[in-house]
C-alpha cells in the first residue's frame, strides 16, 4: 500500500481509539518475538538517531479476513552502512493514523535481520494502520514515521446447497394426493416442451441448448427463478397436470427454500467454498492491472479475469460468474471501503477477452489510488443499489445488505496509482 504523508495524517480523525482495545495486543508473526507494551528496550528507552538509514514500512496487505502481512527494507547504520543483520524492528498497529504513532500501539519486535511480519487474529472488514521502526544494538531507533494501511475483507460466506443432496431429491417427491406420480414421471427427457429434471444439465439447459438455454433457472436470482418456475407450472395446457401442487401447496412449499437458495448461490453442482482471486504471480497477467484518466473527470480501470474455477457455471463461461468491486481514494488511507466507486460484471463480450474494464467519475484530485476486488456472483442475490447507497445515511438494513453483498470478495489485493 502507498505510504501516508504528513498532511494526510494531520487530516485523519482519532475516532476509533475505543475500538483498538478489541484487537489483540500482539498477533502472530513471521520470525518475530513479541513485545506488548513500552518498557525496557522499547522506543523511548533509547534515543532517536539519523545514523540509522531506514525508509520505513513499504507494504501492508490483507492476505485473508484475519491476517495482514507487513514488509519493509533493511535498515543500515552510517557511515559504514552496516548493521543490517543485527537490526531489529518494532511493529506498530492501530485503527487510525494518529494512534499508530503512539508507543501504546506497539505489537511486536522482530528478531535481528527479519524484514517481514504477519499480523494474525484480526477482525474482518476493518482498516488497519501500520508503522515500523528500526532499532540497533545500542537501542537507538530510526526517526522514520512512514505509515501504511490495509483493509481486511469481510469473512467469506461459502455456498451451502449441494445439487445431488438438496435439489435432486425434490423431483422424486410424490405429487400431493397421488403417491405414484413425481416430477420425474414426466420430466425425464427433453422434448415436447418438457425440460429434463433427471440431470443438472437438463435443468439448466431446459428445452434449449447450452449456448441458448430455455430454463426456469436465472443464475444468482433465486426470487426471479422461483417466479419463473411457478409461471411455467401454471401455463396452459400443463396447468392441469400440475394442479395438485397448487391445490395442496405443501408440495410447493417443500421446494421453494432449497430451490431459491441453490439458484442464489449460482445453480452449481457443488457448493462454492473459496473466494475468487487475482493471480498476480502469473507472468501472463503482467501489465494487465492498471488505470488511466480517459477524460478530465473519468477514470478507466483495466484488470484480468479473477480465478474461481469451482464456481464456473455448467457452460464453462465466466460471463456473469463474477462481480468486481472498485474502490478508490486520494491515497490508500482515504479509500472508502464502505462504498465502491463502481461494480462491474463480466458480459459475454468481456468473457472472450483477457481483461475486464470499467469506468467511473473522479474529480477529487489529480491522482488517486484504486483497488479492485473480485466477488462471487452469489452476492448479487442481496438487494443493493450502488447509485443510491450512502453509508453515512443508510439504515441498519441497508448497511447489513451491503455487508452481505460484499462478504464473498477476494482477500488478495493490489493498488494501482493513477495520475491525471
Amino acid at each position: 500500500m502507498r505510504r501516508i504523508t504528513d498532511n494526510m495524517r494531520s487530516a485523519l480523525k482519532f475516532s476509533a481509539l475505543s475500538l483498538l482495545a478489541l484487537l489483540p495486543v500482539a498477533c502472530g508473526s513471521s520470525g518475530t518475538s513479541t513485545a506488548g507494551n513500552a518498557g525496557a528496550g522499547a522506543i523511548g528507552a533509547g534515543a532517536g538517531t539519523t545514523d540509522i538509514l531506514f525508509s520505513g514500512i513499504t507494504a501492508a496487505d490483507a492476505i485473508n479476513p484475519h491476517e495482514v502481512t507487513v514488509a519493509w527494507p533493511d535498515a543500515v547504520i552510517q557511515p559504514s552502512l552496516g548493521g543490517a543483520s543485527t537490526m531489529r524492528y518494532r511493529i506498530y498497529r492501530a485503527l487510525d493514523a494518529g494512534t499508530v504513532q503512539q508507543e501504546s500501539s506497539l505489537i511486536a519486535t522482530t528478531a535481528p535481520g527479519v524484514t517481514s511480519f504477519v499480523d494474525t487474529g484480526l477482525p474482518d472488514n476493518t482498516t488497519l494502520f501500520y508503522r515500523v521502526v528500526a532499532v540497533d544494538t545500542d537501542e537507538r531507533f530510526s526517526l522514520t514515521d512512514s505509515i501504511a494501511s490495509a483493509r481486511t475483507p469481510s469473512e467469506y460466506g461459502p455456498g451451502s446447497i449441494d445439487y445431488a443432496t438438496d435439489i435432486l431429491p425434490l423431483w422424486s417427491t410424490p405429487m400431493p394426493g397421488d403417491a405414484a406420480t413425481t416430477c420425474l414421471t414426466c420430466h425425464t427427457a427433453p422434448g415436447a416442451g418438457h425440460l429434463d429434471l433427471s440431470t443438472l444439465d437438463g435443468i439448466l439447459i431446459g428445452v434449449g441448448t447450452v449456448n441458448n438455454p430455455d430454463s426456469f433457472v436465472i443464475p444468482y436470482q433465486g426470487s426471479a427463478s422461483w417466479a419463473e418456475f411457478l409461471g411455467r407450472m401454471s401455463m396452459v395446457p400443463t396447468l392441469f397436470s400440475h394442479l395438485p401442487y397448487f391445490t395442496e401447496p405443501t408440495g410447493l412449499a417443500a421446494m421453494e427454500t432449497p430451490l431459491r437458495s441453490w439458484i442464489s448461490e449460482g445453480a452449481l453442482a457443488t457448493p462454492d467454498s473459496q473466494p475468487p482471486v487475482f493471480e498476480f504471480a502469473d507472468e501472463q497477467l503482467a501489465g494487465l492491472y492498471f488505470g488511466e484518466f480517459t477524460a478530465f473527470d473519468t477514470v478507466k480501470v483495466t484488470f484480468p479475469h479473477a480465478n474461481d474455477p469451482e464456481s464456473l457455471p455448467f457452460n464453462g463461461s465466466v460471463a456473469g460468474q463474477l462481480e468486481y468491486a472498485v474502490y478508490a481514494g486520494v491515497d490508500s488511507a482515504s479509500i472508502n471501503w464502505d462504498k465502491p466507486v463502481a461494480l462491474a460484471t463480466v458480459d459475454a463480450n468481456a468473457a472472450n477477452r483477457s481483461t475486464v474494464n470499467t469506468s467511473f467519475t473522479w474529480t477529487a484530485s489529480d491522482s488517486l489510488v484504486v483497488v479492485v476486488r473480485p466477488l462471487d456472483a452469489s452476492g448479487r442475490s442481496i438487494p443493493f443499489d450502488l447509485a443510491t447507497y450512502d453509508p453515512a445515511t443508510a439504515t441498519p438494513e441497508e448497511l447489513e445488505n451491503y455487508r452481505l453483498r460484499m462478504r464473498n470478495q477476494s482477500s488478495n489485493e493490489r493498488e494501482m496509482v493513477i495520475i491525471r
